[in-house]
């Protein structure tokens, strides 16, 4: 979880370290002021392990007695996705000339296979989807409109979205996405982050 020297620093890390029952580790193997290109490589790593215990929070939620879906489980997944958006903010911390001449680059042909590259590719993020679709359906069913962990849920699938928003624009600013679609990125992830909301 210390895989970025802050880490140890953020709440919301923290908070999912004890949701995982896990300790800090002491060397996180990368200084404050390592290359853009490593805090990328290694804060993107954080935010896959962090997506995984996401998936399996949910998973325990949908395998929960149904009078006892809102509770562990949805807990769980509240506290990884929290430090989620805060992995997203610590992998981001480096300049926007950084940005432009290194990173993405790396992910653009030719230094990158293949174009229109995304995180939407990734197999964890389809999965973890999928389970907030299926326990949003569950939770309809079972619960009223006021529950708290519904409303938790809601609110930090929205705090995801906005640090990913962040990054795009102290980056990207209104230019292209990788991903395509819209030509300004912003509203690219705008009405990627309205589908998901929807999920709920």
């Amino acid at each position: 979880m210390a895989s970025l020297p802050e880490a140890a620093a953020e709440p919301a890390l923290r908070q999912a370290l004890d949701a995982a029952g896990l300790t800090p580790v002491a060397d996180s193997g990368l200084e404050p002021d390592a290359p853009a290109q490593q805090r990328w490589i290694h804060g993107h790593r954080l935010f896959f392990a962090l997506t995984q215990a996401a998936i399996v929070g949910l998973q325990d939620a949908l395998a929960a007695p149904r009078g006892r879906s809102c509770g562990q489980g949805v807990q769980a997944t509240h506290a990884f996705l929290r430090a989620s958006a805060a992995a997203m903010r610590l992998t981001a911390s480096f300049s926007r000339s950084a940005y432009e001449f290194v990173v993405r680059p790396s992910m653009e042909p030719p230094q990158h296979s293949a174009a229109r590259f995304s995180g939407l590719w990734s197999a964890d993020h389809r999965v973890l989807i999928a389970r907030l679709r299926a326990w949003g359906a569950m939770h309809g069913e079972i619960c009223m409109d006021s529950c708290k962990a519904h409303r938790r849920l809601l609110d930090v699938v929205d705090e995801v979205y906005a640090a990913h928003i962040g990054i795009c624009e102290r980056f990207v600013g209104d230019g292209p996405s990788l991903l395509g679609g819209s030509k300004n990125s912003l509203d690219t992830l705008g009405e990627l982050a309205r589908h998901r909301s929807r999920l709920l």
